[in-house]
């Protein structure tokens, strides 16, 4: 579908009920930020809520168990803090504000995805990347899955899936050089969830480790993830190194710098963001929530002109067109209350990261100030950072989300320093633990849509093909931690 031919959707009168709570509840936990307006990101929590019980019926039976389930256990600890003189109600908006700002992070974030769905870019920088010699490929559709993750979420997966099957011309070697290709672009989204700050684990781990400083964790991430991904192309170089592969019938077309423009893209959200979070005193996550939507429809008013210039006339006073000579700001509209449109699509990711947000800090309200500390107290320090990547791990493997675990470890372990935890190094290892997590869950959409492509089960994928690597990752992962633990007085400050 072209960018500006795409048909303005009309919604039935309960989808557009519940999309215009979903941009309510945006809107609301930025405008909550503001000095003396706390109350409107109540308001936003509120609008989540009503958004999640209008799409209630639209739901899967695993979203629907988790709004259940998770809303029970926030009452019941809203209860219990309750009898311990805690206000109810005011417990029950802060649980829900909570969810909105986890919420409002992934509606800003899926609206750079919609840009990127109509961008000629990013698939010509995939078809580059699939066309790639026998010899870099791992690397290249590695890169390709992390850096398009950022921007597509496990969207990457699809685009780049589709490119790999109709890739495979030779019937005989097709499934095995199917499996590779996929394999690269899986895990290479997987650790992109280690550290990038355009991903909902920065929301989660941020909250849920406030004292964390994340803009100095993020980097350390990045680096471990390329460590991870180098161990990826090993493994894939020793399983596979006897069975050669044919070289691609057409070369790549284009160079590497056609990728630059997608890094640049990513750059300057990151430089965006941080600006925009010096300028109004507030948090990365909440400066990322502000800027990427700006960022996107300016993608789009970009991607609108060169749409024009390939064939679209000007129109009257020089004024810039989009194709078929729809005035550019008339696009800019139309797209953006498109997007708002498609709120609804967004009903299962909103569950999960509402009703989490909203069980962490309900949760957190019934447990003493110390959290779980008089029990966690006899451990080792070192100990209970490095429990949390197998235990996401673990978790991962009977359908619980990183967001709902993460929600819970900032609610059992709210001061980690007491404990003789670093926050740095606590949050440093939920960061580590998402990104290993999401690689081994059969239940993770990155891995069923792996899959899907690869027509075989999410099991197979993830605990199957990806558990030698994921060991390894682990031990990695637990050589990062206990490094940052000793370094931490040198550059982190305790």
């Amino acid at each position: 579908m072209s960018l500006a031919s795409a048909p303005p959707l009309a919604p039935a009168a309960g989808l557009a009920s519940s999309s215009r709570c979903y941009a309510l509840a945006w809107a609301g936990s930025l405008a909550g930020l503001l000095p003396g307006l706390g109350w409107v990101g109540d308001l936003a929590g509120l609008a989540l809520l009503g958004f999640l019980l209008l799409e209630f019926p639209r739901q899967r039976a695993y979203a629907r168990a988790v709004l259940i389930g998770f809303s029970a256990a926030g009452l019941a600890g809203i209860a219990l803090a309750h009898r311990a003189g805690t206000d109810a109600v005011g417990l029950f908006l802060a649980g829900w504000r909570r969810g909105a700002e986890y919420a409002a992070f992934y509606f800003a974030l899926s609206a750079l995805r919609d840009a990127a769905e109509t961008s000629r870019l990013v698939r010509a920088c995939g078809r580059h990347l699939v066309a790639q010699p026998p010899g870099r490929r791992y690397a290249a559709l590695a890169a390709g899955g992390h850096l398009f993750g950022i921007i597509l979420s496990y969207g990457a997966i699809d685009l780049l899936g589709a490119m790999v099957t109709r890739a495979a011309t030779d019937a005989a070697a097709a499934p095995m050089r199917a499996r590779r290709m996929l394999m690269a672009v899986f895990r290479g989204f997987c650790v992109m969830n280690c550290w990038s700050p355009l991903n909902v684990m920065t929301a989660v781990v941020a909250t849920a480790v406030p004292a964390a400083p994340m803009r100095l964790l993020l980097p350390a991430g990045f680096v471990v993830a390329m460590a991870m991904l180098a161990l990826g192309w090993a493994e894939d170089r020793l399983l596979w190194r006897r069975r050669p592969e044919p070289a691609p019938a057409a070369a790549p077309a284009g160079g590497w710098a056609i990728h630059l423009r997608l890094v640049a893209l990513v750059g300057l959200v990151m430089a965006l963001a941080e600006a925009a979070g010096a300028l109004l005193g507030i948090g990365l996550v909440s400066a990322v929530t502000l800027v990427v939507p700006a960022v996107a429809l300016a993608w789009v008013g970009v991607q609108a002109r060169g749409a024009a210039r390939l064939g679209a006339p000007g129109g009257p006073m020089g004024r810039p067109m989009g194709r078929l000579g729809v005035p550019l700001p008339a696009l800019l509209v139309r797209r953006a209350r498109r997007f708002v449109a498609r709120a609804p699509v967004f009903r299962a990711e909103a569950t999960v990261l509402g009703a989490s947000g909203f069980m962490g800090v309900a949760l957190g309200g019934a447990l003493s100030g110390a959290g779980l500390a008089p029990w966690l107290g006899a451990l080792p320090p070192l100990a209970i950072p490095l429990a949390v990547p197998p235990l996401l791990m673990l978790t991962g493997q009977v359908g619980l989300n990183p967001i709902a675990v993460v929600a819970l470890i900032g609610a059992a372990i709210p001061a980690p320093a007491a404990l003789g935890v670093p926050p740095a190094v606590l949050a440093f290892a939920c960061m580590l633990g998402w990104g290993l997590a999401v690689g081994v869950t059969p239940m993770s959409a990155s891995a069923i849509t792996t899959a899907r492509w690869l027509r075989v089960s999410p099991w197979r994928v993830s605990t199957v093909w990806n558990a030698g690597y994921a060991a390894v990752s682990l031990l990695l992962a637990w050589a990062a931690i206990g490094a940052l633990f000793a370094a931490r007085a040198a550059f982190i400050g305790g």
